[in-house]
Order: C-alpha cells, then sequence, then structure tokens
C-alpha cells in the first residue's frame, strides 16, 4: 500500500449509483489527486465550527473537538448520495468555561459536584425534571444531554454561573489527613498537582487559562458551562451514515432494515464508513472507532472480493470536478484588483467571512449559545432560507493559495452539514434530545409517533433533499 499525506479530500468520484473514488488536492502543492478505488473508506471525522463559538474574536478557534474536523465525512456521503442519519442529534458538552479542560476527573475522581452560584446543587434540586423524560431520565447513569439541560434550566433562570466545586472536592479528600499536618500537607500538594495535570494531559490551554487567572483550585470554583454544538458519530453524539449492521447481530425482525450485504457499507454500493463517518453508533469513542474501522475496512476487502470490478471513471466528469474545485483559484485571480484589501471585495468572499456568516445563521436559527440551544419550525426554516443563499454564494468564494482553497471547502463541507442538520431537526416534530437542543415548539419528547430514528438524503440527480423515518428495531432483548 502507499499512504498519501497532506491531501484535503474534497468529494467522491461515482461510477453511476456506486461510489468509485475521490478526488482532492494538496494543501503543499499545487496538485490535484484522482483517487479510483474498487471500496471506498470514509473515516474523515466530524465537523466543528458550524456554529458559532463562545470565544468568536478572542482565543478564536478554541474548540472542544478538533477544529480540523470540518464535515467532510457528512459532505462526502451526502454528495454520493447515501442516506443519512441523527443528523439532528449535535453533542454538547459541559467543560471549564473557554478553555474546554474536562470534567471527567473531577466528577469521577476527586467526587466533585458542580452548583450553581448560589450553591444549589442542580442535579439533586431538579431530580423531579428527570419524569418528565422518562423512561430514559431514570436511566443510571443519568444520560449526558439531561445532566446538561439540568444546568441549562438554573441559567435560563438566572442562578448561572455555574460552577464546578474544586476547592470543596480538595479540601474533602485532603481532610481525611487533617489530624497529621505534615500528611495533610503531602496530600494537598498531591490533589493541587494531580489538578493541574488533568489539563496538561489533555487540555493545556485550560491550565494556561488558569495560570493566567490566577486560579488556584484548592482555593476557588472554577466556571463550567456548556460548549457549541458539535457533530460527531461518537461519544454522546451520533449523527452519520446510515450504515448496514453486522451479519451475525441480526434477528429475523431486523435483517431486511439493519443489513444490506455488508457491514458498515452505506446505502451507496463500495461506500463504507467508521468513526465520526458512521451514525446511530454513539459511545464509540476512540478505541471503538478504531475498532470500527477495523470492521469497516475488512468489509470493504470482503466486498471487493466478491463484488469489486474495476470502477468506471468518466475522465469528462473528473474534469469537470477539478474545474469545480480549483475555481476559487480561478475567482481570486479575476477579482484581485478590484480592491486593495484582498479580504474586501464585491466580486468574491473569502472562506473566514463565509465561516462566520455560516455561523451567525446556525447560531441565531437553529440554537446555537446565544439562543440557549433553542429553536422552531419558524426559524428553521429562515435558516434554510439563508443557507440557500449562502450555497448560491459558495459559488463566488475565493483562495488566494491552496491553503485558502482547502478553507473554503472546509466551509463548504461545513455548509452541508448544516443543512442536513437544520432539515432533518425540522423533520423530527418533538424535543428528544433536551440539553442538546429544545424545540421550543414541540417542547415534548413524543415517543409515540417519534420513537424512529429520523434520516435524510441528498439526491445528486435532481439535487432534492428528502426525509424520512426508520424504525427502531431491538436487536438486543429489552428489560
Amino acid at each position: 500500500g502507499e499512504i498519501y499525506e497532506r491531501v484535503f479530500i474534497v468529494g467522491p468520484i461515482m461510477d453511476g449509483e456506486r461510489c468509485a473514488g475521490a478526488v482532492g488536492f494538496s494543501v503543499r502543492e499545487e496538485k490535484f489527486y484522482v483517487f479510483r478505488s474498487k471500496a471506498t473508506l470514509v473515516a474523515m471525522g466530524g465537523a466543528v465550527h458550524v456554529f458559532k463559538p463562545r470565544s468568536s474574536g478572542e482565543g478564536m478557534g478554541r474548540a472542544w473537538y478538533p477544529p480540523w474536523n470540518s464535515g467532510s465525512s457528512a459532505y462526502f456521503t451526502l454528495k454520493a448520495g447515501a442516506e443519512m442519519t441523527c443528523q439532528e442529534v449535535r453533542f454538547i458538552p459541559v467543560r471549564f468555561k473557554d478553555a474546554y479542560g474536562p470534567v471527567g476527573a473531577w466528577f469521577l475522581l476527586f467526587k466533585s459536584r458542580a452548583t450553581n452560584a448560589m450553591g444549589g446543587n442542580y442535579m439533586v434540586e431538579r431530580k423531579a425534571e428527570l419524569e418528565n423524560w422518562a423512561p430514559y431520565g431514570r436511566v443510571k447513569p443519568i444520560p449526558a444531554n439531561l445532566r446538561n439541560y439540568m444546568g441549562m434550566l438554573d441559567v435560563m433562570e438566572g442562578k448561572g454561573p455555574i460552577y464546578m466545586r474544586t476547592e470543596e472536592a480538595i479540601a474533602a479528600i485532603a481532610n481525611e489527613y487533617k489530624d497529621d499536618e505534615k500528611a495533610y500537607k503531602k496530600k494537598m500538594k498531591e490533589l493541587e498537582s494531580e489538578a493541574w495535570e488533568d489539563f496538561l494531559d489533555m487540555t493545556i490551554s485550560q491550565a494556561v487559562l488558569w495560570a493566567s487567572t490566577n486560579v488556584q483550585p484548592e482555593e476557588k470554583s472554577s466556571e463550567i458551562a456548556a460548549a457549541e454544538p458539535y457533530f460527531i458519530g461518537s461519544h454522546s453524539g451520533a449523527s452519520g451514515a446510515w450504515v448496514s449492521g453486522p451479519e451475525d447481530l441480526q434477528t429475523a425482525e431486523t435483517k431486511d432494515a439493519y443489513f444490506w450485504g455488508y457491514a458498515n457499507m452505506s446505502t451507496v454500493p463500495a461506500l463504507f464508513c467508521a468513526g465520526d463517518a458512521s451514525g446511530a453508533s454513539s459511545h464509540k469513542f476512540s478505541s471503538g472507532s478504531h475498532a470500527e474501522g477495523r470492521i469497516a475496512a475488512k468489509a470493504a476487502i470482503k466486498y471487493i472480493v466478491e463484488k469489486g470490478a474495476a470502477p468506471k471513471v468518466d475522465d469528462a466528469e473528473i474534469e469537470k470536478l477539478k474545474a469545480e474545485i480549483l475555481k476559487p483559484f480561478a475567482v481570486y485571480e479575476q477579482f484581485k484588483g478590484a480592491t486593495t484589501d484582498p479580504d474586501i471585495n464585491p466580486n468574491y468572499i473569502k472562506p473566514r467571512m463565509f465561516m462566520f456568516r455560516l455561523q451567525k445563521i446556525m447560531d441565531e436559527y437553529a440554537g446555537g449559545i446565544t439562543a440557549q440551544f433553542t429553536t422552531n419550525e419558524p426559524l428553521l426554516k429562515r435558516a434554510l432560507e439563508l443557507l440557500a443563499f449562502l450555497k448560491e454564494d459558495s459559488a463566488n468564494l475565493a483562495a488566494a493559495d491552496v491553503h485558502e482553497l482547502m478553507r473554503c471547502w472546509e466551509n463548504i463541507h461545513r455548509m452541508w452539514q448544516a443543512e442536513a442538520h437544520v432539515r432533518t431537526i425540522l423533520f423530527r416534530k418533538e424535543t428528544r434530545w433536551p440539553g442538546y437542543y429544545f424545540r421550543a415548539d414541540t417542547p415534548k419528547m413524543d415517543e409515540q409517533n417519534w420513537h424512529v430514528f429520523a434520516n435524510c438524503r441528498y439526491n445528486p440527480a435532481n439535487g432534492e433533499w428528502e426525509t424520512m423515518a426508520r424504525p427502531i428495531l431491538h436487536v438486543f432483548p429489552q428489560a
């Protein structure tokens, strides 16, 4: 095999309804790449910066999930015509505010608690709220989105900010040694080191923020807050392609709906997905995504052995894709002389300003941080109108070099992820994941009508979108 590095994959090559490879370009040289394949495995991550982040000027680009995850998996599978699932499910982690430091060690290792500004423990005070989301609200541990939601309710009632009581947690552990002054001081030093190491191991910027704001975790609490929404098929997200399940897990009831020949193959023949590209399979994290990648790769090899005829690729179609992908170069060269500032031009838009427009739309209309993650049907329909204008203007994106060309296509990918999300959240007439989003016009969960997978598909042949419900069939017996 051969590995090609620093190549930005833009989209699929199609042989009729079958995926026959991919096209992309080098982000270091002026080279255009065409990869023909008998089977293609998509594992290009999730999507970050679709929504406006909390830090939009100062600290711009700071995010919880990798900022180079720009929706490439979603774009690739959508443009191939694959059916997508759970596109309404965006993940919102609660993390230490502004630098997104992890909270897990504090809750699990230090046994800390989170409170509102008045010291109230919202997980205790709002326990009754969980019954409104039964049966899921009765599950142990409490689902991540509901934990988010209970804290958000306090914030919306003016009880913020929310604090991680670090000083309280450290004191509780150290107090076991309070009768031995030497042992007490030693334990306090150990706990202080562990607190800083937690961030230095995972999120160095949080340690920098603590240091720059004179935070001493053994003396004062630290703010935690809900991040902006992300699209991932792992962790507590679920968005991705609708893929075939493994044959050995199917039952008589599920095999026709959940299996079509090869594990992790999308509804497009020869197109396989893993990790954040694969939907409806949450909590994979890195180890599970790695395992899924192995499963998908083995299935792809099996497909090649059994059905892998050499792809037929139309050279004229390749040239058409090349012209489309490299167009931002031509736009910039044609119009760059119209203004003295290359970032401001009546004839084109640079990728950064394009991204800001996308984030503004999603933040204000699709339930971002500004709207307290709340939306409704009129807002979502307005989002689609504005996304249509943005898609028109994407034809006028301009790039002065290969780095800006990458930024252009990253933001086009984000835009397609955004549209899939808006269309699916509009389709699902309920609020199923409070704490990730809230449909103010359908504020309850509707198990009778919406205990289904909400799927969508873009039809490359006519440019039309369709949304559909797929049944939830339980592979494992339910209690």
